[in-house]
């Protein structure tokens, strides 16, 4: 009785200190050398990232207080034996957190000519996607950008016809954005210069893995400084570190909040299937200001005639029993969620995606090796549309090579290619219910 009473005591003193949540706390106004408390908190997640390291086998909660982090390099947390046991990134309390793959500028603006407005920036910069107060402008382009005119946002038969081409000096950098001759998705293209008959030559094309050519009319181009001429588009010189800005009328550029796109990985879980990380939780964070990845859309996937980046805002590779709850992906250029190759038992529920380049959610595994491929993974309860914003194959959910999955309770539309898609997967491995999907369809190659 006495062994029984003294192991109970034991019980009684230690559970309290096993179950403890070790916490740290970041905010914007923190310091790095700051000790991790609520009342000295670090400033970047990075730091608090490596101060988790010394809870090795305990429970770590990052705290995240109010504002914008931008992030000046992707995070990256690996499976090298000194993560936590259990590891969370979270909001205090409700606070809004924004986790930013751009950079904030403080930009000089002069008068340059025509009401367009220029600034230089540092020479470590270079964007796709700008934002002034939180809202996304247009790149300079051709036609001009029209909300109502469908697929993306206006095109035009003549956008490289040589006399156009011939006003525009040197196009170089440039990029020409079409449907495929098919009309099923988009191939895209970088101005690379112009021959001696005023054609533009291109390089790109690859999103397809199959040879086709792009629509002869169904097409645009943009980041050519001469087609900066209405109010609300922009133009970078990546040579001069320039930027060139048409603002509204209601814009006042002299207190305006100037934001561009950085980085496209946002956080990466980087592990394998013999060394997973393991027990991440990502809960209620925004994430915001990725760049685009549309040239980087060059691998092919099984089953499939697009190609993909297997990058996006969240990068899941190798990972087991992490979760992404609650959190929001909005106005990104490219993907929103990628767990690529292995991972087991992992979450996303409760999440808004909307308004991203490629696609909100994938799954995509390895062909040649099938212990590398992701299964035992729900995705329930999100809110997905406007995928597909510049890739227009963009999918809501993607599946390729993977197993036993759980697809449920999603509300997914405004969807330009496949709602769901699902490449090289028996039905049997799909668990597929109360998903409330409109305009669009779901399509299933079966391997």
């Amino acid at each position: 009785m006495l062994r029984f009473r003294l192991i109970f005591y034991f019980l009684l003193v230690t559970l309290p200190a096993i179950c403890q949540v070790q916490k740290i706390y970041v905010s914007p106004n923190g310091q790095d050398k700051n000790t991790g408390t609520i009342d000295k908190p670090f400033k970047t997640l990075k730091k608090a990232l490596l101060a988790s390291e010394a809870f090795t086998g305990k429970a770590v909660s990052i705290q995240l207080r109010n504002g914008t982090y931008y992030l000046p390099e992707t995070i990256v947390i690996k499976a090298n034996g000194k993560l936590p046991e259990k590891l969370e990134i979270k909001p205090f309390g409700k606070e809004k957190v924004v986790i930013s793959a751009g950079r904030k500028l403080n930009p000089d603006w002069q008068l340059f000519k025509n009401g367009i407005y220029r600034t230089s920036v540092p020479p470590d910069i270079s964007f796709e996607r700008l934002y002034v107060d939180g809202i996304l402008q247009t790149m300079a382009r051709y036609p001009n950008a029209d909300t109502t005119a469908g697929i993306f946002n206006g095109t035009a038969e003549d956008a490289t016809y040589y006399v156009r081409v011939l006003s525009w000096g040197n196009p170089f950098g440039g990029y020409v954005h079409a449907l495929d001759e098919n009309k099923k998705g988009s191939l895209h293209y970088k101005i690379t210069g112009v021959d001696d008959t005023d054609n533009v030559e291109l390089d790109g094309g690859w999103q397809f893995n199959k040879p086709v050519h792009p629509d002869k009319s169904i097409h645009f181009v943009e980041n050519i400084f001469a087609e900066l001429d209405k109010p609300g588009e922009w133009y970078f010189d990546r040579s001069l570190h320039f930027l060139y800005f048409l603002p509204s009328k209601n814009t006042n550029l002299s207190k305006a909040m100037i934001e561009v796109s950085n980085l496209k990985n946002s956080i990466e879980l980087q592990g394998s299937a013999q060394h997973p990380v393991r027990n991440v939780i990502l809960e209620n964070l925004e994430f915001r200001h990725n760049e685009r990845s549309f040239m980087e859309s060059k691998e092919a996937v099984s089953g499939s005639d697009w190609n993909v980046y297997r990058g996006g805002a969240l990068l899941l590779n190798g990972t087991e029993t992490c979760a992404i709850k609650g959190c929001s992906f909005t106005d990104l250029g490219g993907n929103a969620i990628m767990l690529s190759g292995y991972n087991k038992n992992d979450t996303i529920a409760n999440c808004l995606v909307s308004y991203v380049g490629a696609s909100a959610v994938s799954l995509i595994g390895n062909d040649k090796v099938e212990t590398a491929n992701s299964r035992q993974i729900s995705i329930s309860n999100n809110i997905i549309h406007h995928t597909g914003e510049i890739e227009k194959q963009g999918r809501g959910i993607h599946l390729s090579n993977v197993r036993q999955i759980s697809i449920s309770g999603n509300k997914i539309y405004h969807i330009p290619a496949d709602a769901i898609k699902i490449d090289k997967v028996s039905k049997e491995e799909i668990t597929n219910t109360n998903n409330k999907i409109f305009d669009e369809f779901i399509e299933i190659n079966l391997p």
